[in-house]
């Protein structure tokens, strides 16, 4: 198994190699896709908690989200795609099909899961609604809510257009799942796809304690999702969710 340690951040900026700085103690997908493509390579790393050090994260590097992933002296890299990239060109294991066509099919699927608008954005958009509406009882608790409302642009008026865009993205999974005999989402071999479906889908319906110790607040705030969103997620996704944790994400997951 690849070497994880958990570093500050002027210890992370002065060393050499791979560092992640990463949303700590939530179960952030793009955090959790960023480690696991580099946890399915083997690939060690140094961490950093992000909130802990978030004032001196944005002004060394200029990014205002986490995960923020530095290799060496290139320059900080904060979106999904580059951060692929670099874990395609850093590992061993390819992440990228060679065919063309699946190649992109892997980045149209990728970009509704991880992108602005996608599966992960439009659930933050409808937990923030949740809680809005509900004085904090449902969604998130009421200061993350007010907190994360601005940055996700979100309006009362935006909840149903997120929660149609989730259930589409979440039918699509199922579809390219299910449209083939291998065990992964694009066949027979892994995939990013397969670490981005699978640690999006582990928050969608969270997994067990043991295995992703959260937060009570947040485990509360994720089974109170919309019941449509939730019941979008197909058992064929929760088996492939589950077949990834235990084959090739680690566990306990790091928050």
């Amino acid at each position: 198994m690849n070497t994880v340690e958990l570093v500050d951040l002027d210890v992370a900026l002065a060393a050499p190699g791979l560092r992640v700085i990463y949303a700590e103690n939530i179960p952030s997908p793009w955090s959790q896709a960023a480690l696991g493509l580099f946890d399915v390579n083997q690939l060690d790393y140094r961490l950093v908690p992000y909130r802990k050090f978030r004032d001196a994260v944005r002004a060394q590097t200029g990014a205002h989200n986490a995960p923020v992933v530095l290799h060496d002296a290139d320059p900080p890299r904060t979106g999904w795609a580059d951060i692929l990239a670099l874990a395609q060109r850093l590992g061993r294991v390819p992440l990228v099909p060679d065919d063309p066509e699946q190649a992109v099919r892997l980045y149209g699927l990728a970009h509704a899961l991880m992108s602005e608008g996608g599966l992960g954005w439009s659930v933050r958009l409808l937990l923030t609604h949740a809680s809005l509406t509900t004085d904090g009882r449902e969604g998130w608790p009421l200061p993350v809510a007010t907190y994360l409302a601005p940055k996700y642009g979100y309006a009362p008026d935006r909840a149903e257009a997120a929660r149609a865009r989730a259930i589409a993205v979440l039918d699509q999974l199922a579809r390219t799942l299910e449209g083939h005999g291998g065990p992964y989402m694009l066949g027979p071999a892994l995939t990013a796809l397969d670490v981005y479906a699978g640690v999006t889908v582990g928050i969608l319906v969270p997994l067990p304690h043991e295995v992703c110790p959260m937060p009570a607040v947040l485990r509360h705030a994720f089974g109170t999702l919309d019941a449509a969103v939730r019941g979008a997620v197909s058992p064929a996704l929760l088996r492939h969710r589950d077949m990834m944790y235990a084959r090739h994400l680690r566990t306990p997951v790091q928050l």
